[in-house]
């Protein structure tokens, strides 16, 4: 089976599946609905998290088996992280090719996304005609691992307004439980895609100081592209 798999929470990751599926002639898939658990040839397109593999990607790679696996990680311009050396390097996938694209990052509102999807052609190429690479290791800071959870509940705090009618939606779209009618649990990854899923706009977003520093860091539009 050939397919292109995605994990998406704002959008920004299922637009490049979206193009890498049109591309290839492969159907799309949403990780979070029940997927194949063979491969012959896949794309995997997923956002990186505090520099991290999420969860839920994690618990995929474990219960699959691929034989030409590709790998592409959005990152919001900041800190790419080194995941897709880690998903090599942990689960011994046969990798054909891999990318970190730069989108939207979903803490900054007048931020821009990433379009020049013609950049991506030569991942397209490479898994049209298959063979094996060896991914580098890239700079991850040593802090990522430290409590990135808790981090992200500090760095940044899910308020409902009073536009919340109670509809629950943000409870039903939530991967992992962590908010019921508007007010967050300790589950939360501030994925945020409970802000975008209300049809009201009830949730919005406020950053602490220190992720407010952070944010205003120089970004990167470096596409990195592995083939």
């Amino acid at each position: 089976m050939n397919a292109v798999v995605f994990y998406s929470n704002t959008g920004q990751s299922k637009a490049i599946a979206t193009y890498f599926a049109n591309q290839l002639g492969y159907p799309l898939a949403d990780m979070e609905i029940k997927c194949a658990e063979y491969y012959q040839n896949l794309v995997l397109v997923f956002p990186v998290h505090c520099q991290n593999i999420p969860d839920i990607v994690k618990s995929f790679l474990k219960n699959i088996s691929v034989e030409n696996l590709t790998v592409v990680a959005t990152y919001g311009k900041m800190c790419c992280g080194n995941v897709l050396y880690g998903i090599q390097k942990n689960y011994q996938k046969n990798i054909v090719a891999g990318a970190y694209i730069p989108t939207k990052h979903s803490y900054i509102d007048n931020d821009d996304a990433f379009c020049d999807l013609d950049e991506l052609k030569p991942i397209v190429e490479k898994v049209k005609e298959p063979s094996y690479i060896q991914l580098p290791r890239l700079y991850k800071n040593p802090l990522a691992d430290i409590f990135p959870k808790l981090r992200s509940r500090i760095g940044l705090a899910i308020q409902k307004s009073e536009n919340c009618n109670g509809c629950n939606l943000c409870a039903e779209r939530c991967s992992f439980g962590a908010i019921k009618s508007g007010t967050t649990n300790r589950k939360c990854i501030r994925c945020l895609k409970c802000v975008e899923a209300c049809p009201r706009q009830a949730l919005k977003i406020k950053l602490g100081m220190p992720l407010k520093l952070y944010l205003r860091k120089k970004k990167s539009n470096k596409i990195i592209i592995y083939v």
